[in-house]
């Protein structure tokens, strides 16, 4: 008898284990934020270049490049996770002729929650790049008070930079 309820114990133990496990490696992968609509560019356009139809492309910002001058675009940053999420900021360093160098910090989304965050943009030409873009936003946010994470965010819209030489700002 003793050994059956040991058996027993022992496999619910495993099951439990096991299961205990799994929860904790979903929740590392968790990732719920997304960038969408509606997209405003702020002051500095250069262009804005609409994907032809049908392409599956996305719109194509085009900053006009002012040496020292950032570029901000103001995008709706959706949590589409069940759990809340704090948006602590920027994640890891990038550097490049576009790179995100500010982003809302400490920005609390509720599952199934929205807000729009605006994201300067560090605008640099170095010699020899004629033209850069970045789609993707690195974010590092805390959710469920156990777990901090960084992510790419895919941007529903391209910004590229054109720099002296490269091609025409128009398609």
């Amino acid at each position: 008898m003793l050994r059956i309820v040991a058996a027993v114990v022992s496999a619910v133990a495993a099951v439990a284990g096991v299961a205990a496990l799994a929860l904790f490696l979903w929740l590392r992968t968790y990732d719920p934020l997304d960038a969408a609509y509606p997209v405003t560019p702020g002051p500095g356009l250069g262009a804005n270049i609409e994907p032809a139809l049908g392409s599956g492309g996305k719109p194509v910002l085009v900053p006009a490049y002012r040496r020292g001058r950032s570029f901000e675009v103001t995008l709706t940053l959706a949590n589409r996770g069940r759990f809340a999420v704090t948006v602590i900021g920027l994640g890891g360093t990038h550097a490049g002729p576009v790179t995100p160098e500010f982003v809302t910090r400490n920005l609390r989304l509720d599952p199934k929650q929205t807000s729009l965050v605006t994201v300067s943009w560090k605008l640099t030409c170095p010699k020899g790049v004629r033209q850069a873009y970045s789609d993707r936003l690195r974010l590092r946010y805390r959710y469920l008070s156990l777990f901090t994470k960084t992510t790419s965010v895919e941007l529903p819209f391209a910004v590229t930079l054109r720099c002296h030489g490269g091609p025409p700002p128009t398609p």
